[in-house]
């Protein structure tokens, strides 16, 4: 299975109140690298889902260089080794 380092913006790392470490799991598609995410640190849970559990529109999460709004979103399968990066769109986040 890919290893997935998943980048968060510095604010939301002052948010979480202690120090985060190394975020990195072991997923197959970007929605589990996100749900591994909030079940270890589940203050990004709501700056990351809406209510229905679809990626807010404020948040737009680059892998490689493609939002994955672009491709598959959620479902965005990873084959290899891979950056996740979480970018608050705009003022949102």
């Amino acid at each position: 299975m890919p290893s997935v380092e998943i980048v968060v913006p510095a604010n939301w790392r002052t948010v979480a109140g202690h120090e985060l470490g190394d975020l990195s799991c072991e997923v197959d598609t970007v929605g589990a690298a996100l749900q591994w995410l909030i079940a270890e640190h589940p203050q990004f849970g709501r700056r990351m889902f809406d209510g229905s559990g679809r990626l807010a529109s404020w948040v737009n999460v680059y892998l490689g260089g493609e939002n994955v709004r672009d491709l598959t979103a959620l479902e965005t399968a990873i084959r290899k080794d891979a950056t996740l990066i979480i970018v608050p769109a705009m003022a949102g986040g």
